[in-house]
């Protein structure tokens, strides 16, 4: 009986801590997005991502009650892990893609073409068209001309990061004065 019980709660508690672990790592991201992209995000946007936020911590929270009530010794290895997976691979890799999983994975595969250009955030294309840790393909040169070729005076889509104190600001294109 013993062995019985034994096993369907290791199994339990696995896939409890699986389930945690990519909860932990989507908690860290949406919650850093939260955090650094608020005073540029829209209303919907900042929803959006506090709702993902919120159903990724409460699953967390779940996680750690349940490993607690089933094997309460296993939270000294899961704690830590979850902690590691939230700030690691959640908070990092998502403020080093600007919070994008298109430019993410650009940034992972080194290069990138127009589909994945254009499927990116304005921010995101922005700083993946002037990155020199992303090869661009021809198509993928037109697709950045295309999107950051604006006229003079005005803004610059995706610069707000660039340009001013915490998105403050956004660059604006000048030209040169024709005489």
């Amino acid at each position: 009986m013993r062995v019985a019980s034994f096993l369907w709660k290791g199994v339990v508690v696995a896939v409890a801590f699986v389930v945690g672990a990519f909860a932990a790592n989507q908690a860290g991201w949406s919650g850093a997005d939260l955090v650094v992209n608020a005073p540029i995000m829209e209303t919907a946007e900042d929803l959006i991502t506090g709702v993902i936020f919120g159903a990724s911590f409460a699953a967390i929270v779940g996680t750690v009650f349940l490993i607690y009530r089933l094997a309460k010794h296993v939270l000294w290895v899961a704690g830590p892990i979850l902690l590691y997976v939230a700030l690691v691979p959640g908070v990092w890799h998502g403020v080093q893609s600007d919070f994008d999983a298109t430019r993410g994975a650009a940034l992972l595969e080194g290069h990138a073409n127009a589909y994945a250009i254009e499927h990116m955030t304005e921010r995101g294309r922005y700083r993946s068209c002037n990155d020199d840790r992303i090869q661009l393909t021809d198509d993928a040169k037109a697709a950045c001309k295309r999107a950051l070729d604006v006229g003079p005076g005005e803004p610059i889509p995706g610069s707000e990061h660039k340009c001013g104190l915490l998105g403050q600001y956004v660059c604006v294109y000048t030209a040169p004065e024709e005489e």
